[in-house]
This record gives C-alpha cells, structure tokens and sequence, in this order.
C-alpha cells in the first residue's frame, strides 16, 4: 500500500505540474516520450530480485522489489488519470470528469477480483508478465489515439476556459479536509484488514474482501447518484462505533462469519463517510489535477502511518480504534465548517437540512466520540493485563500468554489466533511438547524411529517455540530457520524448550529457502537425516517453500536416506496433493499420518517423505499411519512460476 500510494502520488504530482507550467501540446510531448520511455521497461520479471533483495530489512526489501519491478510503468499509469481527467474537462467545456474517476475505481476492483478466480489458476506467472506488457501496449496506442484528438483541437474558446479553471482558488482549510480523509480512508482500511485477518482465524484470500470494499465505496461516493447521504451514514457510523469496541476486544465471543460481517461493515460506512465526504468536497471546475494530487498525498500519508509509524509506536493494533475516534472528529469537523469557496460543489445536504440539523449532528458526533474514547481507555486498561509480553514487527502481532482456564495451565504463543506452539506451566509436564508435536503424532513417531539408528542432523523450517527440540537426545545436532526474529526472543526467553534441550541448538534468521540456497551455493551441503517444514498453518502459504524448485533444494540438503516431514494441518487448505506430486518428481514414497485432537489439543496432520527402509517399513509406523487414495486427489503442480490456492480449498474440494 505504501509503494502504490506512493508512486501514485509521484504521478499526480507531475500531471499537476505539467498541466500548469506546460501548454497542451507541449504536455502531449512530455508525456508521450514519458509513455514510449516506458516501453523500455517491459516486461520485467519482479521474481528475479527476490532472492537478492530477501537479505535486507523486509520493509525496504518490498519497496525495492517494487521499485525496480513496477516502478516506471506505475508512475505512467498514475499520471494518466488526472491528465486525462484535466483534457477532458477542456474538450468538453468545463464539463465534470467525476464519472470517468468511478469508472476507473470499477476497474481496479474487477481486476482484484477476477485475479485469484479467472488469471491466477489459468496463467503462469511468465504468461501474466507477457498478457500485462501487451495490454500495456494496447494502453499506449490508445492515450497516444487520444493526444492526436487533444492537439487537433485548435478553438480558442477552449483555451479560454482551460484558462477560467485553471485560475479558480480553493481555501486552505478544504484543502486540509481533502488531505485527512484521503489519508483516513487508507489508514481504516489497512487497519481493518490487519485487525481482520489477526482476530479472524486464517482464511484464504481474506484480505481482498476490504480492499474490494474500500474501492466500491470510491465508486460509489464518485457515482452522483446519490448513495451517500449523511442522515442515513452518520447516525449508522455512530452506533457502529461501539460495535468496534465490541469487536476489538472480545471479537472471539463471537462466530467467525459475525466478525467478519461486523467488521466489513464498519470499514464499509467508515470508508463510504470519508469518500462521500471527499466526493462532497471536490472542486466544481477545474482543479482536478491539485484535487487528485492532495488524494495521494493523503494516501501516502496514511501508508506510512500504518507501515512506519504504528508498527514502530504500537504493539498492538491500536490504529483500527484510533481510525474510528478519527472518523467522527473530522467528520463533526466537516460538518461545523459549511463550504464558502466557489470552486467547490455545494454540500450535498445543504439543500436538504437546514444548518440547525447539521448543529445537532456535530453535537451528537462530538458526544459520541467522547463517550466512545473514555469507554476504550478503560477495556484497553483491562484488557492488557493477562498478557506476558507482547511485541509488533513487519510479520505482525506477537503475544505470549498464560492459559490457566479449567484443565488447561500452559503457556502459549500467538500469532492472532494461530498458535505456534505452547508448554505446560506444571513443572513435571514442560520438558513434554504439546499442540502438533505432542508424542505420538507424525513427527514424534519419526524422530522416534531415525533415533534409533545413529545421531541425527536435523533442521527445521519454522521455529515457533522451539518444541521439537525436546525430542533431541546428546549428540543430536538441530538447525531451526526462523524468519521472525521476534519468534526467536520469545522462544529463547519465555519458553525452557531451547535452553532445556539436550541436543545441540542453532537458530539462524532468515528466510529459509534463501538460507539453504546460500549455503548451498557456498558449498555447504547439511546433510540432514531428517529436514522438517513447518511453516504451512496459517492462510498466508508461504508458496515459495512449497514448489518444486523448494523440494528439489531441500532434497539436495538431506542424506541418501534423508527424510522430509512436514506439517500441513490447516483449516482451510489441502496441501497434501502438491505433495503428492514433489514425491513423484523427487521419487520419494509418501507417509501420512493423521492424529485426531481432543478436548484441549489440535488436530494433528504430517506428511513424511522418504526412502528409508527403516521407515517404510517399520510395523510401528504402518499402524499408525494413514492410507493415501491417490485417485481421490486432483493432480496440483507448484512451481516457481505457478501456483495457486483454489484447487487446495477444501471448501471446493
């Protein structure tokens, strides 16, 4: 959000500059060299940085990865809007170009709604590289169609009121309401989404739901037919207010499709205050190149308080209730101060309420807000005081927490609501892992048996609390990879199952694919008698630990008789078919073994890939695991240049 905003801003910026420095035709010169440079730039394969640019500080790997991918042609595609917006308006005398701003917010949100269903599963990414750079091209022909109609206007009396527009004057204090609820709109969406997919368990696909939201509610403000109407929205907001502070802190009460429900809801009337209110506020001619400029700067605005400074200010997701605060004070702010400026249009409910109604409204918005903010301080001041520790990072939300409710009395670390791991707080059960790696589930079963041979080289993908530890005996040798390094203080300070270990423990940070191909590169090949991959329990698969190219490095860094296990309990996704077929391409008989939970315990799913006799053949295991009918799964190929959810939901399937 940050990059887009960003670069969306740099677009605006010069489309603004070069409608008031340059004539027409000089801007089609401009702009025209500025589209054909652009061409240069295609296509480009952001993949091919990913592994360079991994080593670096996550926040500023993304944004170069962006920068260097999508940069120059995201900037040309920024610029167009308003520099269309702006030609139009003069062709058409003065005419409002809002529709066609509609207009393009309807195709951002067909776009981000069709890709995971109709482009994703069909295309790989090489060919989606190759279909963008064409229509990219289509989109070239075209604004270059639409110059030749713009320099072939030659009547002066276009150019006289080009020149009435451009010399209309807004106030500074409208402009300051076009910057807040541009950033406000950015800041409640992508505080939304964070408190969404962290109090919601893991659902793929989750985090397309309120963007689609934020951009319809942009069409719809843009729309003028008349959605938004303050009596109906406000009053709705207000009462919706006190459902968030509901929802932020008991959201577990409640089932998952009533969360979902209320909290799309609120960032829907949020977002369609803000942009109504934008909508209501806009210049009614000319100024739209400085109107989409203050949009942007608003958005970058409220990026970087989400991406930078909450996460560093913050170590909870406290800009979701200081979105909503904020969205009844601007909006009584609004209110209070009636439009005077001639370049605007009048207020929408100016011809409807007298300013008696609006009075009352701003009284009853700046009462609400009052109430509201005094009844968070005090369920913030009682909620915080059951956690141990709890920090925030670029990966998220980490919290440790003591569970001591009936028969449980453990203490647990939590990533929103997925668990990574927990350990008894009685002293007699801690040396015992719990959760997925309890003993007599999958993984237990196979250290069990490998022990039984020589001392092991294990490594580990995935950290969580360091439980799988426990299982290693003197002279074993474990490597974790973990890629939070806040996962890594918690175990090590909070959790005994590290430092208690009787095995040799390294944790090294990073990201582990990226880890192993640099040790692989550098000659270094581990070796491992077992190479254990448990990343893969939320919705948000890392799928670059899960492709062929993945498996054929991790094979690469086992014994002849090397073993994989991993761990692929989920709620919502079949990982086991794209298993099924790396076992084929690495000609690796399969294991499944499948241990149900009880009261107080997960259900339990590890697949184990291997060759070693002592495995495939041992009776102990046969009983306990799980027979694979291939037939009854779909053939799923993951490579680095394709992969896609949709045929692992277990919903479809």
């Amino acid at each position: 959000m940050l990059f887009f905003q960003l670069f969306l801003l740099m677009g605006y910026l010069y489309a603004y500059t070069l409608t008031k420095v340059f004539k027409v035709k000089s801007q089609v010169v401009v702009h025209l060299t500025c589209l054909l440079l652009s061409l240069m730039f295609l296509p480009y394969n952001v993949a091919d940085m990913h592994q360079d640019v991994m080593l670096e500080q996550p926040t500023w790997a993304v944004l170069k990865v962006l920068f260097l991918g999508l940069g120059c042609p995201y900037f040309i595609l920024s610029a167009n809007t308003p520099l269309l917006q702006h030609w139009f308006t003069r062709e058409s005398q003065g005419s409002q170009p809002y529709r066609l701003y509609a207009v393009s917010n309807v195709g951002s949100f067909l776009a981000l709604v069709s890709y995971p269903l109709f482009i994703e599963p069909f295309l790989t990414l090489e060919s989606q590289l190759k279909l963008w750079s064409a229509f990219y091209w289509l989109f070239v022909l075209l604004v270059g169609w639409i110059f030749y109609v713009v320099v072939k206007q030659k009547n002066s009396k276009l150019e006289s009121i080009a020149n009435q527009i451009s010399h209309s004057k807004v106030g500074c204090l409208r402009v300051f309401l076009w910057f807040t609820f541009s950033a406000l709109g950015v800041v409640l969406l992508v505080s939304t989404t964070n408190a969404l997919t962290q109090n919601i368990p893991p659902v793929p696909f989750l985090w397309i739901v309120p963007l689609a939201l934020y951009l319809l509610t942009y069409v719809l403000a843009f729309s003028q037919l008349g959605f938004y109407n303050r009596v109906v929205w406000l009053p709705l907001f207000m009462l919706l207010t006190f459902v968030a502070l509901l929802i932020y802190f008991i959201g577990g009460q409640f089932d998952i499709l009533t969360q979902l429900f209320l909290y799309l809801v609120i960032l829907f009337s949020g977002c369609m205050i803000c942009h109504g209110e934008l909508n209501a506020l806009k210049p009614h001619q000319g100024n739209t190149s400085l109107f989409y400029l203050v949009l942007a700067v608003g958005g970058v605005f409220g990026s970087f308080l989400v991406s930078i400074v909450a996460k560093n200010l913050f170590d909870d997701f406290l800009e979701f209730p200081l979105a909503i605060f904020s969205v009844l004070v601007l909006t009584a702010m609004a209110l209070w101060w009636p439009p005077k400026d001639k370049a605007v249009t009048e207020n929408m409910d100016d011809n409807a309420a007298s300013h008696s109604q609006h009075s009352k409204l701003t009284l009853g918005i700046f009462a609400v807000a009052v109430v509201w903010l005094l009844a968070f301080m005090l369920l913030n001041k009682q909620y915080q005081q059951y956690d141990i520790v709890q920090g925030r990072n670029f990966y998220g939300i980490l919290a440790v927490k003591d569970i001591t409710q009936g028969q449980l009395n453990e203490r647990r670390l939590i990533d929103g609501t997925t668990s990574h791991g927990s350990q008894s707080l009685i002293v007699s059960q801690a040396a015992i892992p719990k959760s997925y790696y309890r003993p007599e589930t999958g993984v237990q079963l196979v250290i069990a048996a490998l022990s039984k041979e020589r001392k092991l080289q294990v490594g580990i993908i995935g950290l969580g609390v360091g439980a799988l530890a426990a299982y290693g005996q003197a002279g074993d040798h474990y490597t974790f990879y973990e890629l939070n390094p806040l996962v890594s203080d918690y175990a090590a300070h909070y959790f005994s199952y590290l430092s208690d270990a009787l095995a040799e423990v390294d944790v090294k940070l990073g990201d582990a694919r990226v880890s192993l191909q640099s040790e692989l590169d550098s000659g270094q090949q581990n070796a491992f008698d077992l190479l254990i991959i448990d990343a893969f329990s939320g919705d948000l698969i890392p799928t670059h630990l899960m492709t062929q190219e993945a498996f054929l490095l991790y094979q690469q860094h086992i014994a002849k008789q090397g073993t994989i296990a991993l761990h692929i309990s989920n709620r919502h996704l079949s990982l086991l078919p794209v298993i099924l077929h790396h076992s084929e391409n690495l000609g690796m008989q399969v294991m499944l073994f499948e241990t149900p939970g009880g009261d107080y315990e997960h259900d339990a799913q590890w697949v184990v890939l291997t060759n070693n006799s002592r495995l495939t053949e041992s009776e102990e295991l046969r009983k306990k695991q799980t027979v694979i009918i291939q037939q009854q799964y779909k053939k799923v190929i993951w490579t680095d240049d394709y992969s896609s959810l949709l045929p692992i939901l277990k919903v479809l399937n």
